[in-house]
């Protein structure tokens, strides 16, 4: 009986998890700048990610793209948050994007770092974190210039904030994770330039 009661809850989990990774495979950035008639991946850092597309094809198309990826990581965890799903499905929804987003298997391009991918996913499982850590987070970006040096603040005190408020040691772990594969892909893909 318990079985087919977690068979019949659970069910979707699998094809979840499938969708999320082939959002995070999606490389937006490489979409609008082929639409601008670029590469992105050969001019710039030549990664896809709205920072590189905001200095090589247009501020208006760096922008998109960053709110295009935003809503990637959203659409991955606000749903089951908003449906009150137990948080080990958005940790791994937040996993299998990011998977998906870096790693991009089997494609042989690389994707980018999912900055803003990983953002919209964090305000996704932890919005009043997230909502905390925009004035400091903006504060660091106006006085460093650096939005990579921005995301993995962001995320800090967006997990710090949530914790103190809901001492929820899985979703605050899952960010932080998921901001240290952010950073570990940011070292990775730039330690060339």
């Amino acid at each position: 009986m318990i079985d087919t009661i977690f068979f019949e809850t659970y069910f979707w989990i699998p094809l979840w998890i499938i969708l999320c990774y082939l959002l995070g495979v999606a490389q937006l950035g490489d979409v609008i700048s082929k639409l601008s008639g670029l590469n992105i991946r050969n001019i710039g850092t030549g990664n896809p990610g709205a920072s590189n597309i905001f200095y090589e094809i247009s501020p208006l198309a760096g922008i998109t793209v960053f709110f295009l990826d935003l809503c990637k990581g959203l659409v991955v965890t606000l749903p089951l948050t908003l449906a009150d799903q137990p948080p080990w499905i958005s940790s791994l929804s937040i996993l299998s994007l990011m998977a998906g987003h870096q790693i991009r298997f089997p494609f042989r391009i690389s994707g980018g770092t999912g900055m803003a991918a990983g953002m919209g996913a964090a305000v996704g499982l932890i919005p009043l974190g997230a909502i905390i850590a925009i004035p400091p987070a903006a504060a660091i970006l106006l006085l460093t210039k650096r939005p990579s040096y921005t995301g993995v603040s962001a995320f800090i005190i967006s997990v710090l904030a949530d914790w103190f408020i809901n001492t929820n040691l899985l979703n605050s772990s899952t960010i932080l994770l998921l901001s240290t594969a952010i950073l570990v892909k940011f070292k990775f893909q730039y330690r060339k330039l």
